[in-house]
């Protein structure tokens, strides 16, 4: 074969890869890898991933292997009470909808019902905006809009009336007040966020900094068609999707359960209890830039135990050390059944989360353990992210 030909050759095979679409890595439920090209996804669930067939529900993640980074040019973020998140670059009020111009996605219209925050400009982790959108579970009669100012940000409530690019004008005590966006940092409305078994099964990350919770009709002609809440539908191109987690039946997560034991034993930290979907300090969980919705925040010295009272033959989470740490952090993950260990790996912070998987057959509980590395406890923000019991095929 001549130069000219192997140069063809390489060349209709690099059309044919691009024609067949962007190079996939799919996590089955019980841990397993499996790398190939997504062809489609039928109404009824059924991927079809080169020449296989894969129910829909028997995943775990289905991640794109595009190292590219994603710039965010957004303007801040949407959050619906599905728990969506829409990075956005223009937002208009028009009576009783919002207008949002979604990176990436264009146009998409939304009720103010369905909407739970806004958030302008780059999100304070730890904030009192960011608390406030997580801990305030209850409908609530007015807005609360946060302004900037000193070192604190300023709660006003009201009720949103108008907004452009430039201004935000609330009705408070049926006084209408208005004020520049650049002094707005966020507003929580009143309606709050489902509960976590209200909210669609999967969570896309897209590109362009957009999160959404959706459930996932078909992909088909390289368009994947989303419902989200209120009779919100999406037609996205299947090149803008970055990553997907499912739910499955088959799984309980640990956070959705109650511990049978506990023990804080802190060395030098502050004494603090253990958080669900949560990171020990209270924030959302995050590994290596990567937001988790469920899992457990943990710091050295604790310890949880559950019943394992199911059909559940394996435990699986990703570990690691939250961002919040700051790279800080070494502690050892450890899973035990009794006094028998069945699991330890040392971890330290800024390693990227670990996916483990644990054989947990035949035992009645299961503990959960953190333990302290070189440097006591301290930074030992200890994540296990969308840990879970698990119900193999068999």
């Amino acid at each position: 074969m001549n130069a000219f030909s192997v140069s063809l050759f390489v060349f209709l095979n690099l059309i044919l890869s691009l024609c067949l679409g962007a190079q996939s890595r799919i996590v089955t439920l019980e841990g397993e890898l499996i790398d190939g090209n997504i062809k489609g996804i039928s109404a009824k669930g059924v991927v079809s991933l080169d020449e296989k067939k894969i129910p829909l529900d028997g995943l775990r993640t289905i991640v794109f292997n595009d190292s590219a980074k994603e710039g965010d040019e957004s303007i801040g973020k949407v959050v619906l009470i599905c728990g969506s998140e829409l990075a956005v670059s223009n937002i208009i009020l028009s009576e009783e909808e919002f207008i949002l111009s979604v990176n990436e996605l264009g146009e998409i219209k939304v009720p103010i019902d369905s909407v739970r925050a806004l958030r302008f400009g780059q999100l304070r982790r730890g904030s009192r905006f960011q608390k406030a959108l997580l801990d305030w579970t209850e409908t609530r009669e007015l807005d609360t809009i946060f302004i900037s100012g000193g070192a604190e940000l300023k709660e006003v409530e009201g009720l949103i009336e108008e907004y452009d690019n430039d201004t935000l004008v609330f009705d408070r005590d049926d006084k209408l007040q208005t004020i520049p966006v650049n002094r707005a940092y966020g507003v929580v409305l009143a309606s709050p966020l489902l509960k976590e078994d209200e909210r669609p099964s999967c969570v896309l990350s897209i590109k362009g900094g957009t999160r959404i919770r959706a459930s996932i009709n078909h992909l088909i002609d390289n368009v994947i068609s989303l419902s989200l809440i209120d009779n919100i539908k999406l037609s996205i191109p299947w090149e803008n999707v970055k990553r997907i987690t499912l739910r499955s039946p088959r799984l309980a997560y640990l956070s959705d359960l109650e511990p049978i034991s506990s023990k804080v034993n802190p060395i030098v930290a502050l004494k603090r209890n253990y958080q669900k979907d949560r990171t020990v300090t209270g924030l959302p969980i995050k590994i290596s830039d990567r937001i988790y919705d469920k899992g457990l925040g943990f710091s050295s010295g604790m310890q949880l135990e559950f019943s394992n009272e199911g059909p559940y033959d394996l435990f699986l989470a990703e570990i690691g050390i939250d961002d919040d740490a700051l790279g800080r952090g070494d502690c050892e993950f450890v899973v035990k059944a009794g006094q028998e260990e069945l699991f330890r790996v040392r971890v330290k912070g800024g390693d990227p989360a670990k996916l483990i998987k644990v054989d947990i057959t035949g035992y009645n509980s299961v503990t959960l353990e953190v333990d302290p590395g070189n440097d006591l406890d301290i930074a030992d923000h200890a994540d296990w992210a969308d840990a879970c019991f698990l119900q193999s095929l068999k």
